[in-house]
This record gives C-alpha cells, sequence and structure tokens, in this order.
C-alpha cells in the first residue's frame, strides 16, 4: 500500500538522502527542550526553515515536527512539573506553526517504575485534553510509546481523549525492546489499528534502542508492513529513524510509495 515516507533529521546525512529520494522529512531541532528557549526559539526556527527550504519541502504535507520530551511527563505528580510540560509542548507548537505545519510527535512521557498504569492514563487524558483545547481544528498530535510496556494503557487515553486531531504513533524499535512478552510488535498495530496515524521506523536486537537500519535487527520489517496495511488506515504516514538511513528508505521507498 502507498504511504508517505518521512526521514529524520537527525539521521546520517538527511538532507542529502531526503532530496536523493525526495521523501518528506521529521525536523527533530524541538527534540531538546532547551532549543525552545526565548534566547533560541527564533533561531532554532529559522535553522529548520533552511533545513526544509534546502530539502524541496514547500507543503505541510512534506514534513512534520518531533516536539520536545526531555523531562515531559503529563503523569508527573507535582504540578509545576505538569506545567513546564505544557510550557514546553506549546513553544513548540508556535514553532511549528511558525514553520507552516500542522502536525507534532510528542512522547506518552510513561515512567514504569513510578506510575501506575491507571494514573498514567487518568492524567495524561486530562493533560492532553488541556493542551490541545486552544489548538485549531486543522493542527494534530501523535502520541509515541517509549518506555510505554504494553499496548493497552495508550490506547484508552486516546479513545477516552476522543479527539480525531489526537492519534498514535507507533515506533517499532521502541516496543521491539520494551514491551511485556505477552505482545510482539505486530500486536501493538493489530490493538491500535485505525488509532495509528504515523509510525517510527528503525530496527534494533530486542534489547538495545539502537536506532539501527531496517535490515540490522530482530524485527521482520516485511511482516510490519503487511500487518499495518491490514490493520491501519492509508493514511498512516512512516519516519525512518534509522542513524545509517540510505539503504533504509530507498527500500522503503520502492515498497511503500
Amino acid at each position: 500500500m502507498k504511504r508517505d515516507i518521512f526521514l529524520a533529521t537527525f539521521s546520517d546525512k538527511a538532507t542529502d538522502v531526503i532530496n536523493k529520494y525526495g521523501c518528506g522529512m521529521e525536523l527533530n531541532e524541538f527534540c531538546i527542550s532547551s532549543s525552545l528557549d526565548d534566547g533560541t526559539r527564533q533561531e532554532t526556527v529559522a535553522a529548520m526553515k533552511k533545513e526544509m527550504e534546502q530539502c524541496g519541502v514547500d507543503s505541510p504535507s512534506k514534513a512534520l515536527v518531533h516536539g520536545p520530551f526531555t523531562e515531559i511527563c503529563p503523569q508527573s505528580i507535582d504540578h509545576l512539573a505538569v506545567e513546564m510540560g505544557l510550557l514546553r509542548l506549546n513553544q513548540a507548537y508556535e514553532g511549528t506553526r511558525a514553520l507552516g505545519l500542522d502536525r507534532l510527535v510528542v512522547h506518552s512521557g510513561f515512567i514504569p517504575l513510578i506510575y501506575f498504569n491507571e494514573w498514567h492514563v487518568q492524567q495524561s487524558v486530562k493533560f492532553w485534553k488541556e493542551f490541545m483545547a486552544d489548538k485549531p481544528a486543522d493542527f494534530h498530535i501523535y502520541i509515541e510509546n517509549v518506555l510505554d510496556e504494553e499496548p493497552g494503557p495508550l490506547l484508552q487515553i486516546v479513545e477516552e481523549i476522543d479527539d480525531p486531531r489526537v492519534m498514535l504513533c507507533l515506533d517499532i524499535g521502541h516496543a521491539n525492546v520494551v514491551t511485556l512478552p505477552d505482545y510482539t510488535v505486530e500486536d501493538w498495530i493489530k490493538i491500535w489499528g485505525s488509532h495509528i496515524g504515523h509510525f517510527h521506523f528503525h530496527n534494533n536486537d530486542g534489547v538495545t534502542d539502537l536506532h539501527d537500519p531496517l535490515d540490522r535487527g530482530t524485527l521482520n520489517i516485511d511482516n510490519i508492513l503487511s500487518t499495518i496495511d491490514r490493520y491501519c488506515d492509508p493514511s498512516a504516514t512512516i519516519t525512518v529513524e534509522s542513524r545509517e538511513c540510505d539503504e533504509s528508505i530507498r527500500w522503503l521507498m520502492e515498497k511503500a510509495v
């Protein structure tokens, strides 16, 4: 099935690879929160605009933004930590709009050894509803699994939010490392189904989050693509997050474009 393919800009020689294959881009400059500080935000946005120009990106359909994730935990018990998370994400939203873009990938922020799932779900629903309350109809977020050990809680979060602007981003590499033995990555896809709006693709050994090329690791990418085509909406997009990316992009563009 044809899908829009993107490349993370932290990948090696990302600009060259994007231009070589004509894929879209997922901009990573906002990942580290300090890039959003008042003294640096305009400079960061200017650098991102230049990067988009170098890649010939002139449409929102060709790019999306990865939001900040450092110490942003929607389920934080300290209300000041929650307020800080909202501040950083709102700064990322403003930066995304300044770029003329309308999609932002955000981390779930879940830390299994600190928070119970019930609290995580309850507080995350509250957090993301508050964040999206003043956002326009054309702005979308994709909540990404990181340390999440099972698919149920994040599915419950988006179902309770019940907002078409809030979908899930399945990072198959993260799931391959931290998922409980009860689930495969294909199970995540089947369970989340049409709630998935975006994917992060990279491979690893099932132990460490290596962000390796798609052909180097324990994940069977062909099987994963087949499962996606069966259970997910055709509009679901894919970003390659392999550090060594050229061959992965070439192969995936042939498969999915």
